[in-house]
């Protein structure tokens, strides 16, 4: 059994639903998984517990055990016949004794409600942060980068003020390169510090006529949106590469990345360059024009068709988001691969690879 963390407070009225559940997902991961995945269950449905109202106030123990189990999962691609441990959700569903539907639809409200996404930082399988990208991409004086490819000067900064887990390659003795990096005390760690977020800004730079000019190579990597999953389990992967030059723009961007996910139906989009997050309000964003802040007081993204590739100061293995349909929320992560020469008689942009299908605009769960 997994032993019990501080991030499992429950109140009291929701001990008993919350050791019924994690008694059937402590047993499952036992069975089938590891103990990672149980401290996660378990971390999950503690949060579950914990919302006011709590969604678990309702239905029986062992729909929401599926449910929890099934959203971890698909955070850290459980589904994935390469991946160690790995099972089908249809077993998962089985070992559960719920149907796919059932466990569909419990697993969403799940993520809806804690927000989870693929490569959430936050419910990454402990053994995996070393390969999770979303966990060292840090906003850095208002561009965003890896911070492993970073100086350790700058390293030891973000684990100081909590934005990184530990200093890359110095899992075991971070604090103590911290201390003799920074002359800091080693005592406490960046948990019991106060967080602050380094916020992104905006930063303009002169257009070059070479950047203009140039040939961008753009991997577009689909992160999270409502896929069943059948195509997941077929699909772990979906990328597109695309070519597109300099003096095109954004709203270029979008119609080809459209079109290489075989879209059927326009809908509002948005890019979000040099933020720490999704939705951060400190990010530059580009999308349709539209007048007005919203509802957070945000102001209003700037018009795509105006923001020319070239223009906008990226670098290669610089990533920013794309973000699809306000409603359903596809969500892409972008990294510049490579910057070129267009060749001649070739119409830009286009895809020159895609890697897995392309999952249905609307999925029939």
């Amino acid at each position: 059994m997994a032993k019990s963390q501080k991030s499992e407070n429950v109140p009291k009225a929701m001990e008993e639903k919350f050791n019924s559940i994690v008694a059937l997902t402590d047993e499952f991961a036992r069975q089938r998984l590891n103990d990672e995945y149980a401290q996660l269950f378990r971390k999950a449905t503690a949060a579950l517990c914990r919302k006011r109202p709590s969604p678990l106030e309702s239905g029986q123990a062992k729909t929401w055990a599926g449910g929890i189990a099934h959203a971890i999962g698909m955070v850290n691609f459980l589904y994935d016949s390469s991946q160690n441990p790995h099972i089908t959700s249809a077993d998962l569903y089985k070992w559960f004794g719920i149907g796919a539907s059932t466990g569909q639809g419990k697993s969403k409200l799940v993520r809806d409600t804690l927000k989870m996404q693929q490569f959430d930082p936050e419910w990454c399988l402990p053994s995996r942060i070393d390969d999770n990208p979303l966990v060292w991409m840090l906003s850095v004086n208002g561009l965003i980068m890896d911070i492993r490819r970073a100086p350790l000067g700058a390293q030891v900064e973000a684990y100081r003020k909590g934005l990184i887990p530990y200093i890359p390659g110095h899992k075991e003795d971070s604090e103590a390169i911290a201390a003799q990096v920074l002359g800091i005390s080693s005592q406490g760690s960046p948990a019991s510090r106060k967080t602050t977020k380094t916020k992104a800004t905006k930063k303009k730079q002169a257009t070059s006529p070479e950047a203009l000019q140039a040939l961008y190579v753009i991997d577009v990597i689909l992160i999270d949106g409502p896929v069943t999953d059948k195509f997941l389990n077929k699909n772990p992967q979906v990328i597109r590469t695309i070519e597109i030059r300099g003096d095109q723009t954004l709203a270029d961007l979008h119609a080809i990345i459209f079109k290489a996910f075989n879209r059927e139906e326009e809908h509002l989009y948005e890019f979000q360059l040099r933020g720490e997050r999704p939705n951060d309000p400190n990010a530059e964003r580009y999308g349709l024009v539209m007048d007005g802040d919203d509802d957070m007081g945000i102001p209003p993204a700037e018009d795509a068709s105006k923001a020319q590739i070239g223009a906008l100061g990226l670098e290669i293995e610089e990533p920013f988001g794309y973000w699809f349909d306000f409603g359903d929320d596809w969500w892409h992560q972008l990294e510049i691969t490579a910057i070129a020469e267009p060749q001649p008689k070739v119409k830009y942009p286009r895809i020159t690879q895609r890697i897995g299908a392309s999952p249905p605009q609307y999925a029939d769960f």
